[in-house]
């Protein structure tokens, strides 16, 4: 579109490319369950993982159809186990992309206990350099508007899933939607993300058994208490060869001697 750029040199008229939203509403064998506003690309990823982090999708096997129309702003998820919603959450729900918490049916102070994680996995710190170099080379929609965040899944040595949207947490809601329909394992993965990371984010993750949870961006003190409780490694500022360990640093692997900070001196 037509937009008036304002510089030191004065202001011109440019074509400019803007991200696009729409509402989608989430129904669930028939039953409306929430309303997000969204990016209109990979809808049917977007239900299913949105879904599967709130507990009401349980795998590929258990989803017998998945339908969306962008025109129409819905996207439609039956299950071959027919289940509804429960009473308390059924009815419209508005999933906002915004900086707030949005809504979410999952209480994470409930939820530690069952999402605990025990894996193994070790990832060295250059693969992690590596991934976000190429997370960042694949970010084509941010790069054209500014106007949205990626999220990832990936292996130690390349990324498997990579998904934008103008919502974080959509974009989180997709990868995962998108590994459970091409049935990509997530468990022993890592999550890769552009934007916050706060307490949803870590339940979702948490849900997919994904031990890792990378961004270039910060995490809030809840979302480190959350990823301690849950046994997630949790890093943040994921910026070239730099990043802060938040939480189960025992999983990245780092060549060379620790150097001593000037807080310890």
């Amino acid at each position: 579109m037509k937009v008036t750029r304002v510089s030191g040199a004065g202001r011109e008229s440019v074509n400019d490319l803007i991200s696009a939203e729409i509402p989608v509403t989430v129904f669930l064998n028939d039953d409306e369950l929430a309303t997000m506003m969204c990016s209109p690309k990979d809808l049917e990823a977007l239900a299913v993982g949105f879904l599967f982090a709130e507990g009401l999708v349980k795998d590929r096997m258990d989803i017998k159809r998945v339908f969306a129309d962008a025109k129409q702003g819905g996207v439609w998820v039956e299950t071959r186990s027919a289940r509804r919603p429960q009473e308390n959450i059924a009815g419209r729900r508005y999933i906002t992309s915004g900086c707030g918490r949005g809504v979410t049916f999952v209480d994470a102070t409930k939820a530690s206990k069952l999402l605990k994680s025990r894996s193994k996995l070790r990832v060295p710190s250059n693969s992690i350099s590596a991934l976000m170099a190429e997370f960042l080379r694949m970010s084509r929609i941010y790069r054209l508007t500014g106007g949205v965040h990626g999220a990832a899944l990936a292996s130690a040595k390349k990324i498997l899933v990579f998904k934008e949207d103008i919502g974080r947490h959509n974009a989180v809601d997709k990868v995962i939607g998108a590994s459970i329909l091409k049935r990509i394992p997530t468990k022993d993965k890592i999550m890769l993300s552009s934007g916050r990371i706060t307490s949803e984010i870590l339940v979702k993750a948490a849900r997919a058994q994904i031990p890792i949870v990378i961004s270039k961006a910060a995490p809030t003190d809840l979302a480190v208490q959350l990823a301690d409780d849950f046994g997630l490694t949790l890093v943040g500022f994921a910026r070239g060869s730099r990043m802060n360990v938040y939480t189960n640093p025992q999983r990245i692997a780092v060549r060379g001697r620790a150097r001593k900070s000037s807080r310890d001196s």
